[in-house]
């Protein structure tokens, strides 16, 4: 690394020694980086510590994050921060610590493969590139990799799904990305489900203007899987895991479903559509059945599925439910865990 001239210390708080663990620095580490960064400061160093190392990596590449990808001028590449080394004073700890960063920097570049496709807009965003990045993570990543298109599902009898993409005249696309991490115990298995609207209208029953740009981000919970399915491959965890994304628009075309009519899923349930604009629902419930279909018995779907969710809870959390009162309380208790702790229970091989 080249030399920092004038050489500068920053010292941040890190709370409470007894409440000290991997969230904290990754909280502070993004909050130091965009600081430096803001005053043109382009290389750092920093001193390692055990408790927390899983949190540096992520909370360092995390908190630098932006996308300005559409910047007619570039954006700030200018102000890009370059280098972070990270200093270990104890060289007995050296490959442990090395390990920690290696691994936390494969849950940041995931998370960021999340938010890449969040932020893209919806011209570009559709269903087909959607399904052309998860292509890319399956080649990346070894994993398994199949496409459903229109003609597919309809072989299928996805009546459900098919109805809400009707109205637009994107191909509609199920993602579908696996995992085989126990391939002799094919009952030892967990399906994400992601909910994938790369726009949302409302359909016929129309949404109104004001905001309707954010609705790019209807795909977030097939986002979401589709970065989980990087991080599950590397970190190779003893499950077999299927990640299933039900990718389509929901627009108002002149062959949208309508409110009243009348369609039929892929397990035979007739559903009768009071307003569209639910039609988060729909497509997740003809890849629930495909993904039973398939024999996954444990089944976690990821959508933004209503506003009425930020309605009742606000940002500060978001709602949960179930049949399965366990499996339910394993997602809470995985979300709560600190980033250290999941990181090290997931090096088992």
């Amino acid at each position: 690394m080249g030399k920092i001239t004038p050489a500068r210390v920053v010292v941040a708080g890190l709370g409470n020694a007894d409440e000290f663990d991997a969230e904290a620095v990754r909280s502070v580490s993004s909050e130091v980086l965009r600081y430096l960064r803001r005053r043109g400061v382009d290389q750092a160093v920093t001193i390692a510590h055990g408790a927390g190392i899983g949190g540096l990596s992520p909370g360092s590449l995390l908190g630098l994050y932006r996308f300005d990808r559409y910047y007619t001028n570039g954006g700030d590449a200018d102000e890009d921060f370059e280098e972070l080394t990270i200093a270990e004073l104890d060289e007995a700890r050296a490959d442990a610590i090395r390990r920690g960063v290696s691994k936390g920097r494969s849950m940041a570049e995931a998370t960021m493969i999340a938010r890449n496709l969040v932020n893209e807009p919806a011209n570009i965003m559709t269903p087909t590139s959607m399904a052309k990045v998860a292509h890319e993570v399956a080649e990346a990543n070894s994993l398994g990799f199949e496409v459903l298109n229109n003609d597919d599902m309809l072989e299928k009898g996805m009546g459900a799904f098919m109805g809400v993409a009707q109205g637009s005249d994107e191909p509609a696309k199920l993602i579908i990305l696996t995992y085989e991490g126990d391939p002799e115990n094919p009952g030892n298995n967990l399906g994400l489900i992601g909910k994938g609207i790369t726009f949302d209208t409302g359909g016929i029953s129309l949404k109104p203007a004001a905001g309707m740009e954010s609705m790019k981000g209807d795909m977030a919970g097939g986002a979401s899987v589709i970065a989980a399915m990087q991080i599950i491959a590397q970190l190779r965890p003893r499950i077999n895991v299927t990640g299933m994304v039900a990718a389509t628009e929901n627009m108002p075309g002149g062959s949208a479903q309508r409110p009243g009519d009348v369609v039929t899923a892929m397990n035979g349930k007739t559903i009768e559509i009071i307003n569209t604009d639910a039609e988060g629902r729909l497509v997740l419930a003809d890849a629930l059945c495909l993904a039973r279909e398939r024999g996954i018995t444990r089944l976690v779907d990821i959508a933004t599925l209503t506003g009425a969710m930020v309605t009742t809870l606000g940002k500060a959390c978001t709602g949960a439910m179930g049949n399965d009162d366990g499996l339910i309380g394993d997602v809470i208790s995985a979300g709560k865990t600190d980033r250290r702790k999941i990181l090290a229970a997931a090096d088992v091989r």
